[in-house]
């Protein structure tokens, strides 16, 4: 029996001793020749010289020349040289590999998304995800990887996060992909009230750590954005789904600074110091910021914001202490001067 053959018999599972790890293991590199080769015939429509190929796949002509027999002769991959048209291409036209493979690469991709998947969420959806993640543990047993052994290699430190109601955040997402409305309790941020609306969910937003609703709101007949948390009860509405386009959902939910943003009606222009320059010129505070560098080292930051709504900013600009300052507007100025004294003042 082949190489290959072996891989293939392997990889399906059909013998679980500890010899058969070590040969898994062993033959991974074969794997990830025979996947390579596929992917560069699949992406092309036009054949390709031999040259380009033992360019990508980084091997010999005798490897290539191994691989494409195995293919072919145990794959049924109908690879073909075309004289005329100066290399290597399937035949049909169309192949595709038989089962399900993955090279070494995304195997790792998978690793990392296992561990968000146990990670992320705080718990949510616990119950309906463990079907999926049982899956993808035998899908990467399968293929020689401890996925609990490489978990240990991720760590996912969640941001301070504010607890959602499992109950209400199935039924928010089952409206979401149905279309259908709902009807809510809210409780207001600000003023502590309760509202009652109806709503159409349109889009999920995790930001921050924290989950967040954009919605048409039937009774203000305007976009609006909830936090989950503040979402006390929910249940199915009768009113008509109203849609809501994508682009039109982004210049609702974009123009601004915070998940909270309304129109643009200020920019802010933040002053930092050489210190903390290279890590805010690797930051993104607003898809719409400008940043001008100073021969000093220091830099200003420009972005759109709220002025009614500068809470968020202000918590941002605070974060950076005495790193930052805020040359303009005069009101974003003020803000924080308030905010930093009334801290102060706690120390007092």
């Amino acid at each position: 029996m082949s190489d290959l053959v072996n891989m293939r018999v392997l990889s399906q599972g059909a013998v679980s001793d500890h010899e058969t790890v070590k040969k898994r293991i062993k033959f991974m590199d074969g794997f990830d020749r025979i996947y390579d080769l596929h992917k560069i015939l699949q992406s092309r429509k036009t054949a390709i010289p031999l040259k380009d190929i033992l360019a990508e796949m980084e091997c010999s002509r005798a490897t290539f020349n191994r691989i494409k027999r195995h293919m072919s002769d145990f794959l049924g991959a109908p690879i073909e040289y075309s004289r005329e048209r100066g290399g290597y291409l399937y035949g049909d036209g169309h192949y595709e590999l038989p089962g399900t493979w993955f090279n070494q690469q995304e195997l790792h991709a998978m690793v990392v998304m296992h561990a968000l998947l146990e990670n992320t969420g705080n718990g949510l959806l616990t119950e309906q995800l463990a079907p999926i993640k049982a899956r993808f543990e035998q899908l990467l047993k399968a293929s020689s990887v401890n996925a609990a052994a490489l978990s240990e290699k991720i760590v996912v430190v969640n941001a301070i996060t504010r607890p959602v109601k499992h109950r209400f955040f199935v039924k928010l997402a089952s409206a979401l992909f149905n279309e259908t409305t709902l009807a809510i309790e809210y409780l207001g941020r600000i003023d502590g009230n309760v509202s009652k609306r109806v709503i159409s969910p349109l889009r999920l937003v995790l930001y921050r750590g924290n989950w967040y609703l954009d919605c048409w709101c039937h009774w203000r007949s305007a976009l609006r954005t909830f936090a989950l948390e503040n979402i006390q009860w929910c249940s199915q509405a009768d009113a008509p789904f109203h849609a809501v386009n994508a682009s039109t959902l982004d210049q609702h939910v974009k123009p601004t600074y915070g998940i909270y943003a309304g129109q643009a009606n200020e920019r802010a222009v933040l002053k930092f110091t050489a210190a903390s320059a290279a890590q805010v010129m690797a930051e993104q505070w607003h898809p719409e910021q400008h940043i001008e560098k100073s021969d000093d080292g220091s830099l200003c930051l420009s972005l759109p914001y709220d002025a009614a709504l500068p809470t968020e900013l202000v918590a941002d600009i605070l974060s950076y202490g005495a790193q930052v300052e805020v040359v303009a507007p005069q009101s974003l100025r003020a803000h924080v001067v308030q905010a930093l004294r009334a801290t102060l003042a706690r120390y007092q």
